[in-house]
């Protein structure tokens, strides 16, 4: 078994220490937020980190109405401008909290009077020791050379904070969710034989919407990564203004699909998609289309805010399993190390 798989399969425990190491931060953190009149949040990250970001920008904008933007590090670190974000809260997520590019920009906001929020594994790291608070993701330390369990800590811190930050509840139980993880690794034989299965396809196309945007990337990020399959994500929406244009005979589409709000816009994208010509492989719990899929992974039945964890175990034990199919060692991954330092 890779160490990457390993610490796939530790991500349950991963959220339940972050859930009970983090609660009275958080608590702080939305209450400095609320005392400074606050109305708007800034995320700066990378890779992974990023995709984390991703999901708290549809999370606190859905549930709490409040403005996320996300920061270009470049406009800092090369250009030399120190934006002014007097009345924001810059996120900083970064696992190893040592990236220069992600602490230049936390560096610069805290100076134009930012109340600055890091979201990292080392408490010791030069970014959790220059914020104003710091959201410990307690996953030890993480072998893999590609972010494993870093990731569902992250999704898990998004979401405590995005809860305490927002003036009504997500609805969801987030202790409830690490069982149905548990639930879910009983099945990773499943995943291994559809990733067997599916260990042909190359240059595709990963569709979904809403919430699982986070997720889309992730799979992406993880199976170029690891299995060195070039991909790219797009929300269905965003895909229909122009991107559809390249679909022929043969285009391979991965489509994360979950019977939700979005159902009736899965199954017509498929339809088209089909008609097209296209192959589609679907994670998804939609009767129709796993009727059109050429190749489907049955996906349990969620709710609202407990689906990007749900996905988010499905794909990255799928992205090990494909490494496996393949022959490759997704522990490493050629040209890349642990920490990637940009500027």
């Amino acid at each position: 078994m890779s160490i990457m798989l390993n610490e796939f399969l530790s991500a349950p425990e991963a959220m339940r220490k972050v859930m009970n190491y983090n609660k009275n931060v958080t608590t702080s953190i939305a209450e400095a937020f609320k005392k400074r009149n606050i109305t708007n949040i800034t995320t700066v990250a990378r890779g992974t980190s990023d995709n984390a970001a991703t999901y708290f920008k549809y999370l606190i904008e859905t549930v709490g109405g409040i403005m996320v933007s996300k920061f270009s590090p470049s406009i800092t670190t090369v250009y030399g401008s120190d934006v002014n974000l007097a009345s924001n809260m810059l996120l900083a997520i970064s696992q190893s909290g040592q990236s220069t590019d992600t602490l230049m920009v936390a560096e610069s906001a805290k100076k134009t009077g930012a109340l600055v929020v890091a979201v990292t594994n080392d408490t010791n790291s030069p970014l959790a020791k220059i914020c104003d608070y710091h959201i410990d993701l307690m996953v030890g330390e993480e072998a893999s050379v590609a972010a494993t369990k870093t990731f569902a800590a992250e999704l898990t811190a998004m979401y405590m904070l995005a809860n305490k930050l927002s003036a009504k509840s997500a609805k969801t139980n987030l202790a409830e969710i690490p069982p149905l993880l548990d639930e879910f690794i009983v099945r990773k034989a499943d995943l291994r034989d559809f990733a067997e299965k599916t260990k042909h396809i190359d240059n595709f196309i990963i569709l979904s919407r809403g919430l699982l945007q986070s997720v889309t990337s992730e799979l992406s990020l993880k199976l170029m990564e690891t299995s060195n399959k070039f991909s790219r994500p797009f929300s269905t929406c965003e895909f229909m203004h122009g991107p559809i244009s390249i679909v022929k005979e043969g285009t391979t589409i991965i489509m994360l699909a979950p019977d939700s709000e979005f159902s009736s816009e899965f199954i017509s994208m498929a339809t088209r998609l089909s008609i097209l010509g296209a192959e589609i492989i679907a994670f998804t719990d939609i009767p129709e289309l796993r009727a059109i899929a050429k190749y489907s992974f049955d996906m349990p039945t969620g709710r609202g805010m407990e689906l990007p964890f749900i996905y988010t175990m499905a794909v990255e034990l799928y992205a090990a399993y494909m490494a496996e199919s393949l022959d490759i060692d997704p522990d490493a991954p050629r040209n890349r190390k642990k920490v990637t330092i940009t500027k």
